[in-house]
């Protein structure tokens, strides 16, 4: 059956139709009321506005996260550096006084010594340049020498500067990642 604009039933029905797309209209174009820290965003503006806000905060307290990283890097580079100062003297002059060590061996620790000297020169110099707070005063922890360097036992006395050659390692492993790190980040190198 065919409708005709003309019978009276025909127009009602279209009424209807278009009375329901309007209807229809209007209630998909009522906002939905998103909840956000107690506040009702009713409009999608407000919405991104919101997620724009929160996002460039995020970004600014992400780029504070990064910088305090790499300053707690830079220092606790500088505290080991500052720590092994007094026992690499003592691992010097201890390792002259044992039996049969090579003269390479007490040459390389006195290199090294060297070596770490001027890489605690240039963290210092790094904390100066990068560091607001780069002058203030260091509290060096107080080395008091093991008991068992001081021992007259030998064995006793090797054990002990294989020990601290040990820590030595593990802490200068530490430093250089740190330092490499700092480097790949502030020279914006790839691949590190």
């Amino acid at each position: 059956m065919q409708l005709s604009l003309t019978q009276p039933s025909s127009w009602i029905l279209l009424l209807l139709v278009v009375t329901s797309l309007l209807l229809w209209k209007n209630v998909a174009s009522v906002p939905m009321c998103a909840m956000r820290n107690a506040r009702c965003f009713t409009f999608f503006e407000d919405t991104f506005e919101l997620a724009g806000s929160l996002s460039h905060n995020i970004s600014i307290e992400v780029s504070e996260l990064f910088t305090d990283f790499y300053e707690a890097l830079l220092k606790s580079a500088d505290m080991i550096l500052d720590v092994w100062e007094s026992p690499l003297n003592d691992l010097v002059s201890e390792l002259s006084t044992i039996k049969n060590v090579p003269d390479t061996i007490i040459s390389k620790a006195t290199d090294i010594k060297k070596k770490i000297n001027a890489v605690q020169k240039g963290v210092n110099s790094l904390i100066s340049s990068m560091l607001q707070n780069g002058d203030e005063e260091k509290k060096n922890p107080a080395w008091s020498r093991l008991p068992l360097l001081q021992s007259n036992n030998e064995d006793a006395h090797i054990r002990s500067l294989y020990g601290m050659i040990s820590c030595l390692d593990n802490d200068f492993k530490k430093v250089d990642i740190y330092l490499n790190v700092l480097k790949c980040y502030m020279l914006k190198i790839d691949n590190c």
